[in-house]
């Protein structure tokens, strides 16, 4: 739950910085659509390895699912 919760303050700052300075973005703003576009195909890739990974590999998996997730919410 911890580890939920500071995910969640960083979102919240990102979004803040995006909405009162959109520049913070501009750099990953010509890859939007790819990122937007390949959603269900990382959501099944991700959910296929966390099923099918051990204790330590789920974390690292969940970890790069939610960089992606933070990603798709922020483009």
């Amino acid at each position: 739950m911890r580890t939920l919760g500071i995910i969640l303050i960083f979102l919240g700052i990102v979004l803040l910085v995006r909405e009162f300075n959109p520049a913070f973005i501009s750099w990953i703003a010509p890859y939007a659509h790819q990122i937007k576009g390949a959603f269900w195909g990382v959501t099944l890739i991700a959910f296929g390895l966390y099923m099918l990974t051990r204790r330590t590999a789920r974390k690292l998996v969940l970890i790069a699912y939610l960089i992606y997730l933070l990603l798709y919410l922020v483009v």
